[in-house]
């Protein structure tokens, strides 16, 4: 590196193009996301980052994924104005935008702002060895400490303006500021001490310094804006100034600077690339020519990446990216450039050389050309009209012979030029004698063993009769055949290739011919009659190019061994054929260069992507020279190069699956229905659903120098058995799969064939449809189950309702033969006892109304008449229950004032509850409620509920009448008492005939009553029935209609409601 120092010191720079430099470009066009490029970086995984005016953009080789601002967005980038891309020692990548500083979340391929960083331009980045990361962002400078998250900032107005970072062999770090100096950081005193840069130097406009670059052994390159690069001693702290001007005086304007190697330094200006490398005295200064598709996109270089297989790339500001890679410039290009040294067409035919170290190339859309090889110049030969110039500019046929070049046209004739003057001095066409060429198509020349000169035409092959100056038909061959080209073996014999007849040959000297042609019965038989090219290898083995592939002759079988694209070739269009040195033999084809060798089967194919300057070639363009160089002639031009120097790739590329793809729609993270949770990149695992069954997958193998060129093959377990290949495809598609788990694996080879034994890998499950889910079966199993329980169990109740209804037809008979039997007894009895009760009755009236004569008998006389009176109640009572069950029981139903009725009654009740020690309370909602009732009925119902609530009330009774709430033609008559609660189970119960519970047991009763009283309520259309109120009184409720079906008033007539 000091020698190149010291060489830049000592010599100006010189325009040197000593090799061929070629890029490949990227543009907005190829998918970036703006051609202003400022910034780049290469990440771990092996992906690229450009930073552009608008947009990040992250590439693969194939695409490019590009993030912007989005306001609807917090996660998105703060802004879209990328100035510079940096990943710290942990893999965390850290964006500088012109709002500020941000960190990039691969998982989720989103972005958040570092917390304390002022939203200022981010013009650079580096981290120390402690793991502080440096910024500049507005010119001041920023420590950032990544674990504890605060920033510490060292003011422009404390300290300086500072442009540009670099750490040097030791750990110091270098800042260069915008006046001219460059600053040393102690981190002990935790400040800065200076250096000027301009004390010896020519004054300039400005003193601002762009880049520095630590380039080894205490040595800093300094790039300026207006004194082009100077260089520092860290040691010394000297500086000298080292590039200032271009060729044309201009200052130099230097931006980034980058190793390509120990002996050469790349250094990006605002006029190209400046080359440094150990030629003495020679700087290489690459600029953008305009015809020249594969020269620099711009002159403006704002930043320089060294990729890991080692290619340049540059950014521009107007051109996009410019790619250099050591492989795509091994072929060295020729192709038309206006008002150039270069070839005067696209479309090269033949190539031959002379005896002077020049090279001829015939064109079919713009002459011939004379390439000296030693120099590079090239002289351009057109029809002009002369008899000296050419006839045609459709070249086909080349042939040097001694100071004569023989040049066969398209349908023009043949011209010989005399190689001293460079003049045609003699022209031939086709004529009607016998020894005239029958065809001016001259397709092809050859210079046999004997010296005889072999002319291919459209119609017959002829050798030049040099003391007649004229043409003789071969005669051992057909002379009505287009012949293609001409060879002869080490053994004399010629082997002439047809448009369409095969392959001929013949013996000069022994007279031996004949011919090999295509039999579609035979696959040892030669693949095509149109053969395009012959040639013997070092090994003497015969090979052919055809329109269908290549063929090897077996001499001692006759048989031809094919080799086609399921071999390996790109293409089954072969043109012409070469051997290297190295016994590999180079095929061109409609679809790229194919080297092949034959012993152990090995090939690789070149394409444009490779440097080519396009992958179809022509029909008999080639050439080897001495040196093993190789010409191979294309439609769009001239490339050579030296199989020598190519070398096996042994970078490996890693692969990673960069897309997904659900029915044809990109799956987004995070996204309704989306299966992914996070980047494609991170993920291991899908999870699909029965309707996202179709989906597609898409891979890179993260290699530069030429992805196209690199082969892929997947397998996904589950459907396939063996693993498919994939030759330029990166893009797989399935559709409709099964419910399911499966692996899908990919895997690349490089460009030399070499596959990586690392698989990328993805599990995938597809879920059935939810009916025919897992959850689903279990549920319908369940559901199944249950049902043939649940029929199972209703099977059993069925059988035991149907024997539980046998058993209770078989006791309600029995309880009913036993309830009537009960009800006759009752009833016998009640009649029996009814008779005498009556016959005593009357006596004992009559006794009573004399009691005044019988002063001692009155007590107990009037307690038999009352306890008479209670046995004649009850039996009246048993006879009415009687016939309510039967039917007997009719009413009458007159109006009544219940407020008057239910008064009175509570009057007759009285005494009794004051024996009890109760309380017997009457509220009435109105003073008069009338209704139409049966007096006697209602009378008895209302009894029965007094009796009962003095019977089993403790302290205190309530008789209550109202409206209905609910309805409006209905009455109330609400009955409380405080006595035991009953139960909630007995409040049915106790309305059944002669039931009485434990408790009321022990006091005196029949249990008719209530049934009773129900009864003739509901002949009253209305109801009787329990409830229990929340201060825990018993309240029997009786409902009845205000008016009846048929009703009787007090004058004796009936009237119909």
């Amino acid at each position: 590196m000091k020698r190149i120092l010291f060489i830049l010191l000592l010599f100006s720079v010189e325009l040197l193009q000593a090799q061929p430099f070629y890029f490949r470009r990227y543009q907005v066009e190829d998918g970036l996301s703006n051609n202003a490029v400022l910034s780049s970086l290469q990440d771990k995984k092996g992906f690229m980052w450009f930073g552009t005016k608008d947009g990040l953009n992250r590439f693969d080789g194939y695409t490019f994924k590009i993030y912007r601002h989005d306001p609807d967005d917090p996660n998105s980038l703060g802004g879209s104005f990328i100035l510079c891309i940096y990943e710290d020692k942990d893999g965390v990548l850290r964006i500088g935008t012109e709002r500020g500083l941000y960190t990039y979340h691969p998982s989720t391929e989103t972005f958040s702002h570092v917390k304390g960083s002022l939203k200022e331009d981010v013009k650079t980045m580096h981290m120390d060895k402690h793991h502080n990361l440096w910024y500049i962002a507005g010119l001041g400078i920023y420590k950032y400490d990544v674990v504890h998250k605060t920033i510490k900032a060292y003011p422009k107005a404390r300290f300086f303006e500072a442009t540009s970072i670099c750490e040097d062999d030791q750990g110091t770090l270098w800042f260069s500021t915008a006046d001219g100096f460059i600053c040393s950081y102690d981190a002990v005193k935790d400040d800065f001490k200076s250096y000027y840069l301009f004390n010896h130097s020519r004054p300039a406009p400005s003193n601002w310094i762009e880049k520095i670059f630590y380039a080894g052994k205490g040595q800093i390159l300094i790039g300026t804006s207006n004194q082009g690069v100077k260089r520092f001693n860290t040691l010394t702290h000297t500086y000298e100034d080292v590039l200032i001007y271009n060729i044309d005086q201009t200052e130099i304007y230097a931006r980034d600077f980058v190793r390509v190697s120990e002996s050469e330094v790349w250094i990006a200006t605002e006029s190209g690339i400046f080359i440094v490398n150990n030629i003495p005295g020679k700087i290489i200064n690459l600029k953008k020519q305009v015809n020249d598709p594969y020269s620099l996109s711009d002159n403006a270089i704002y930043s320089f990446l060294k990729d890991r297989e080692g290619g340049i790339w540059a950014t521009t500001y107007f051109g996009g990216i410019s790619y250099y890679a050591k492989p795509y410039a091994l072929f060295e290009k020729f192709f038309y450039k206006k008002a150039e040294n270069s070839i005067s067409g696209n479309a090269v035919r033949e190539i031959c050389p002379d005896n002077r170290g020049n090279l001829w190339i015939g064109t079919e859309d713009a002459g011939l050309n004379k390439l000296n090889v030693k120099t590079g110049n090239i002289s351009n030969f057109k029809p002009d009209g002369l008899r000296t110039s050419i006839i045609n500019s459709n070249i086909h046929g080349l042939l040097a012979v001694g100071n004569e070049l023989w040049i066969g046209t398209f349908e023009h004739g043949l011209d010989v030029m005399d190689l001293k003057t460079e003049k045609v001095i003699r022209h031939y066409n086709a004529g009607t004698g016998a020894n005239d060429l029958k065809s001016n198509f001259i397709y092809s020349f050859y210079k046999t063993m004997s010296g005889q000169i072999l002319i291919a035409t459209t119609k017959g092959l002829y050798t030049y009769n040099r003391s007649k100056d004229n043409f003789d038909p071969v005669a051992q061959v057909p002379d009505y055949i287009f012949y293609t080209s001409i060879m002869q073996d080490s053994t004399g014999m010629i082997w002439l290739g047809t448009i369409r007849d095969g392959l001929y040959y013949y013996h000069p000297v022994t007279g031996r011919k004949g011919f090999y042609t295509n039999d579609p019965k035979n696959k040892k038989s030669l693949i095509d009659n149109r053969v395009n090219r012959v040639m013997v290898d070092s090994r003497k083995n015969l090979w052919i190019t055809t329109e269908s592939g290549l063929c090897r002759l077996n001499p001692a079988t006759h048989n031809f061994d094919r080799y086609t694209i399921s071999d390996g070739l790109p293409s089954n269009v072969t043109y012409s054929i070469q051997e290297d040195k190295a016994s590999n033999l180079w095929i061109s084809t409609s679809k790229g260069l194919f080297r092949f060798n034959p012993v152990n089967k090995e090939f690789k194919t070149f394409r444009k992507s490779d440097g080519l300057t396009g992958d179809q070639f022509n029909y008999n363009s080639s050439y080897k020279d001495g040196d093993g160089q190789m010409y191979f002639g294309t439609v769009n031009g001239l490339i050579r190069f030296n199989p020598a120097n190519f070398v096996k790739d042994t970078f490996i590329p890693p692969v990673y699956i960069t897309g997904f793809q659900v029915n044809t729609k990109e799956a987004a993270i995070n996204a309704k229905d989306s299966p992914l949770s996070q980047s494609i990149l991170t993920t291991q695992s899908v999870v699909l659903s029965s309707t996202q069954s179709s989906f597609s997958i898409d891979f890179a193998a993260l290699s530069y120098t030429s992805p196209i060129m690199t082969e892929y093959a997947y397998k996904m377990e589950g459907i396939d058995h063996d693993w498919i290949y994939l030759k330029q495809n990166r893009k797989v598609y399935f559709t409709n799969l099964s419910a399911g788990k499966y692996r899908f694996r990919v895997k690349a080879s490089n460009s030399s064939g070499i596959w990586n034994s690392k698989e990328t890998v993805l599990d995938l499950e597809i879920r059935p449809p939810y009916l025919a889910s897992t959850t689903a079966l279990t549920i319908y199993t369940l559901i199944l189950s249950a049902m043939i329980f649940f029929v199972i169990r209703e099977y059993h109740k069925w059988i035991e309702r149907k024997n539980a209804r046998r058993m209770a037809i078989f006791e309600n008979e029995k309880e009913r033969e036993i309830y009537q039997a009960k009800i006759e007894f009752f009833t016998n009895v009640a009649h029996e006892i009814r008779t005498p009760l009556t016959l005593i009755k009357g006596p004992m009236e009559k006794v009573i109304k004399r009691v005044s004569e019988l002063p001692d008998m009155e007590k107990n006389l009037r307690i038999m008449n009352k306890n008479t009176d209670r046995l004649l109640n009850l039996t009246n009572q048993l006879l009415d229950f009687r016939k309510t069950e039967t039917s007997g029981f009719s009413l009458n139903f007159v109006k009544a004032n219940l407020s008057e009725t239910i008064k009175d009654m509570i009057e007759d009740f009285q005494i009794l509850a004051e024996q009890k020690d109760i309380l017997l309370e009457l509220k009435l909602q109105e003073d008069r409620l009338d209704a139409y009732v049966d007096l006697e009925a209602f009378h008895k119902i209302m009894s029965n509920l007094i009796d009962n609530a003095l019977k089993y009330g403790e302290s205190h009774t309530v008789v209550e009448l109202l409206r209905d709430e609910n309805k409006a033609d209905f009455l109330k008559i609400k009955v409380k008492n405080d006595g035991k609660i009953i139960p909630y189970e007995l409040h049915d119960k106790i309305f059944e005939p002669f039931f009485r519970a434990k408790e009321a047991e022990i006091r005196p009763g029949t249990g008719i009553g209530l049934p009773l009283s129900r009864a003739l309520a509901e002949l009253h259309k209305g109801q009787l029935l329990l409830e229990i109120d929340q201060d825990g009184f018993n309240i029997f409720v009786l409902m009845l209609p205000i008016h009846q079906l048929i009703e009787f008033n007090l004058k004796g007539k009936w009237k119909k409601i």
